[in-house]
């Protein structure tokens, strides 16, 4: 058995600061939404090959961003079932104590 020991106020903090990263990831999101359809500024051959340039580049970013979202929800959800653990086994200790 080891002795590590888990402040569970401490990963109670780190969920809510992941989830707080996450919200603000899906605003930023919802928000890059318009920027990444960007429309040429005119028919002209390099206004449509800027406007290409500046649409695929907004949709790498929110590529990126949703990938990162993804692996904060799956971080928030383990360090949960995480939590949800330790919470269930400091109360059943507490129950044999009694």
């Amino acid at each position: 058995m080891s002795g590590t020991k888990v402040d569970l106020e401490t990963l109670r903090a780190a969920i809510k600061e992941y989830e707080s990263i996450r919200d603000e990831l899906m605003v930023a999101e919802n928000q890059g939404k318009v920027l990444a359809n960007v429309q040429g500024a005119g028919k002209d051959a390099p206004s449509q090959v800027y406007a290409n340039w500046a649409s695929n580049t907004g949709e790498m970013h929110q590529q990126s961003n949703r990938q990162l979202q993804t692996t904060l929800t799956t971080r928030i959800d383990n360090l949960k079932a995480t939590l949800a653990q330790y919470e269930r086994t400091e109360q059943g200790n507490r129950d044999n104590l009694k």
